[in-house]
């Protein structure tokens, strides 16, 4: 592990080490060719090609009747589980469930004026498609953060698709997940291939509306390409955190958040920023304590408290944790962050099990236009206007007015008609 140091003087420099951090985490590797290539093998040939890729790339060879998981496999995968894990997964699963309930907007409407009422209903996507990391770690996690929202939204069928290990089988606490969740059906398919398989179906994999789900680059590359045919979450690439601390601070939670951050992937950000040079120091030292650790940790000392404050906005991290005395009077002048942590006690390992809200969150710097994954993503809105008799009386005379302006004399009819009523003939 590497421990790089940075410093700012003046508040023009905030801007310059945000894009040095940003620069370094990002990967200039263009892998959209080879993922596209992919991508049309699947679409072309189907269980075919996923058979191919999977030998290819996972070492397992499938029949492509084999490529799903059983009910079966699931049903024993929960019941097999001992009892503090299913007490845990079910723990986390009621907060999942909890959050996106209260979180989930609801239908309205209203009556601008008598006779006129607009408003917006919300309808379940029907069936949605669900990237689940493998690779280093099992991710039942991501499951129950996924899967739940998408129930809590109405969503009637969840496909997961699940990259197999050595053996060929899915893990079974990830399929202990899916069976808690329910309404799923789950594949034995990882990459890119796997983004392909639910964006356009597959003689065995149903084609999906919308996919969601955290993935690595070739998973991200997949999903901006696909994007133009179903709806895509967001890009969740490597794991952030981005530490803001002041000497209230215990340097050992502040160093265990940041190697937390490293355990997911050596290409994670994780970035200590304070005022302070005694804690910068003592979290250094931490830190160095450390062997065998794998990636690189950014210790940043600016001047002042704003300055923290404003290379965390310019950051825009997936994760911001806040370990500042009376950290919740900064919350208003936080503008971006995928997620905020508030206080000492407030782990990022919290927020990734059993706090509630979904921990599939922007990354890459995303997190200044685009918000974490929510239980309303798995929905789509239709506007919905009615008009009684006075309504149309009221309005009739501005829309006529506006198509006229527009040359289009169709449009003024058809409310002409209205007004006049079905045997009079209308004006315009």
């Amino acid at each position: 592990m590497f421990v790089n140091s940075s410093k700012i003087d003046e508040m023009s420099g905030v801007g310059s080490v945000a894009r040095e951090l940003r620069s370094a985490a990002d990967s200039t590797e263009d892998m959209t060719a080879s993922v596209a290539a992919i991508i049309d093998a699947v679409r072309a040939r189907g269980d075919a090609a996923l058979v191919e890729m999977t030998e290819q790339f996972d070492g397992v060879r499938f029949e492509a009747g084999g490529l799903e998981v059983s009910r079966r496999e699931v049903d024993k995968a929960l019941t097999s589980l001992e009892a503090p894990a299913r007490a845990a997964m079910e723990k986390a699963a009621g907060r999942i469930k909890a959050f996106a309930e209260k979180s989930l907007a609801q239908d309205w409407s209203y009556q601008p004026e008598p006779g006129v009422t607009v408003g917006q209903v919300r309808r379940p996507l029907e069936r949605v498609g669900v990237y689940i990391p493998g690779g280093r770690f099992p991710y039942p996690s991501t499951v129950l953060m996924t899967g739940i929202p998408a129930r809590v939204a109405g969503v009637d069928e969840i496909v997961f698709c699940v990259p197999p290990g050595a053996d060929g089988s899915v893990n079974p606490v990830t399929l202990a997940a899916a069976g808690l969740v329910g309404g799923y059906r789950v594949f034995k398919v990882g990459g890119a291939q796997a983004i392909a398989a639910m964006a356009y179906g597959t003689e065995t994999v149903p084609r999906c509306l919308m996919i969601a789900g955290p993935g690595n680059r070739y998973v991200a590359a997949a999903k901006r390409i696909v994007s133009e045919s179903v709806t895509v979450d967001l890009e969740a690439g490597p794991s952030e955190v981005v530490i803001y601390a002041d000497d209230s601070a215990p340097p050992e939670y502040v160093a265990a958040d940041l190697l937390a951050q490293l355990e997911h992937d050596p290409l994670a950000l994780a970035v200590l920023v304070s005022s302070s040079a005694d804690i910068i120091g003592e979290v250094r030292r931490s830190l160095e304590a450390v062997e065998g650790a794998e990636g690189s940790v950014t210790l940043v000392l600016c001047a002042t408290a704003e300055q923290c404050v404003e290379l965390a906005n310019a950051l825009a991290p997936e994760h911001l944790e806040l370990m500042v005395d009376d950290a919740a009077r900064l919350l208003p002048s936080i503008r971006s962050a995928g997620c905020v942590f508030i206080g000492s006690a407030s782990a990022v390992a919290l927020g990734d099990y059993v706090a509630g809200p979904s921990h599939v969150l922007p990354t890459g710097g995303t997190a200044s236009r685009l918000s974490g994954l929510r239980a309303e993503d798995f929905t789509h809105v239709m506007n919905v206007i009615s008009y009684t008799s006075d309504g149309l009386e009221s309005d009739a005379g501005a829309a006529v007015t506006l198509a006229s302006l527009e040359g289009l004399a169709g449009h003024a009819r058809s409310v002409e008609v209205r007004r006049n009523g079905p045997d009079q003939q209308a004006e315009v």
